[in-house]
């Protein structure tokens, strides 16, 4: 494992470990807060995996261009936005808790530079 790939793991792990925290912490100020955070936050987690997925596939010497190869990833991708958008056009929707579940990837590569 590559000094980059083990960056990106333990970002990938630390942003699970936020985005559960953050939605338990949510869930004890209300069910809609929960909901609303935990749906933002696995929006961002899944864009950011789609994304690792995506740049390794199109980088990697050899690599599957092809859009069969891609498609899983794109369908994870149009899945996580229509998710979203159904999500902001709720009635319930907190965008408070949105805001701070959408921000769980960002304070996990925050807690990676800071570790650093």
């Amino acid at each position: 494992m590559t000094a980059d790939e083990a960056v990106v793991r333990r970002i990938r792990v630390r942003s699970a470990w936020i985005g559960a925290g953050l939605a338990a912490a949510a869930f004890l100020f209300g069910w809609r807060r929960g909901v609303s955070l935990t749906i933002c936050a696995a929006v961002v987690i899944f864009s950011f995996l789609v994304f690792e997925k995506l740049t390794g596939r199109l980088v990697a010497p050899g690599g599957k261009g092809k859009i069969r190869a891609l498609f899983p990833l794109l369908l994870v991708t149009a899945v996580s936005v229509g998710l979203l958008v159904v999500a902001l056009r709720w009635k319930g929707f907190d965008p408070i808790a949105g805001f701070a579940g959408l921000s769980a990837v960002v304070l996990a590569i925050a807690g990676e530079i800071f570790e650093r």
